[in-house]
């Protein structure tokens, strides 16, 4: 889902559960794979689990971009429910870092321990 200046209200500050934003540029390389892996995949998983996993474009979203001081990309954050701001991270990071962090806001264990258990 795509997060704009437009829809915050609706999706961040009316939400009952944390919610992982990735703020993002379509001219970033990392951006793309970031952005692909949510698209394929950790968006579902995020669903699975009740979190709401949102995609921000800071190029066509400056008014967020400013409010989350965005300098750099890819940048993820997470939201909670009291808009408290949460695992804030630079950069793009191993897969599984993404789908742990969702198994912790669900508070459950780890993706990939599940797998093997």
């Amino acid at each position: 889902m795509e997060l704009t200046d437009k829809n915050y209200e609706k999706i961040i500050k009316n939400n009952k559960k944390p919610v992982f934003i990735d703020f993002y540029s379509p001219t970033c390389g990392p951006c793309q794979m970031l952005t692909k892996l949510i698209d394929e995949r950790l968006e579902k998983y995020g669903e699975e689990n009740d979190i709401p996993v949102v995609k921000c474009d800071v190029s066509h979203n400056l008014k967020l971009a400013s409010a989350f001081k965005i300098e750099s990309v890819p940048f993820t954050i997470v939201v909670m429910p009291n808009e408290k701001l949460k695992y804030p991270e630079l950069g793009l990071k191993d897969e599984s870092y993404y789908f742990n962090l969702i198994d912790k806001l669900a508070g459950k264990g780890s993706f990939f321990s599940r797998l093997f258990s």
